[in-house]
């Protein structure tokens, strides 16, 4: 049966590591706003806080970025492959 299978019916090669990573990066940073909260900002006022919760969003976006990109340019290609035929 593993024959069998076509193409469009295969996992997509690199797929699980970036959702591994998007679930990490996900919960790591909702843990890093909670220990911030909970143990560092008591010394900090609330525009100090705001910035942190901003840079560690603004991480978080970097990493879903640079897991995420290499992907879309792929499909994007096949698309354009895709529409050309």
């Amino acid at each position: 049966m593993g024959s069998m299978m076509s193409a469009s019916s295969r996992k997509p090669e690199g797929m699980g590591w970036r959702v591994a990573v998007s679930i990490v990066a996900f919960f790591g940073s909702v843990i890093a706003v909670i220990l911030w909260l909970f143990f560092y900002a008591g010394s900090f006022n609330a525009y100090q806080n705001i910035a942190v919760a901003v840079v560690i969003f603004l991480a978080f976006i970097a990493v879903m970025g640079a897991t995420w990109a290499s992907w879309g340019m792929k499909q994007g290609a096949w698309w354009s492959d895709r529409a050309n035929t």
